[in-house]
């Protein structure tokens, strides 16, 4: 497993953040996000909430993704 951008992340949750994007980006229901990872996300400031059980990303969450990309492409 890669390391994350942010030491209390790990790639399940930056892959999860991108679910977000996505469905965000589609104007879509996200999926349904663990618990756990959503408190993360939403500690950070990464995704807020959006209706009554979905999240959104934030552009923190945006900045963060492309960070982690970058971090990914370099390791590559």
């Amino acid at each position: 497993m890669r390391t994350a951008a942010h030491p209390n992340l790990t790639a399940e949750d930056f892959d999860w953040l991108r679910e977000t994007r996505a469905a965000t980006d589609a104007k879509r229901d996200p999926p349904p996000v663990p618990t756990e990872i959503a408190g993360k996300l939403r500690s950070f400031g990464f995704v807020t909430p959006n209706g009554l059980s979905g999240l959104a990303i934030t552009d923190r969450g945006r900045a963060a993704l492309l960070e982690q990309d970058m971090r990914d492409a370099e390791d590559r």
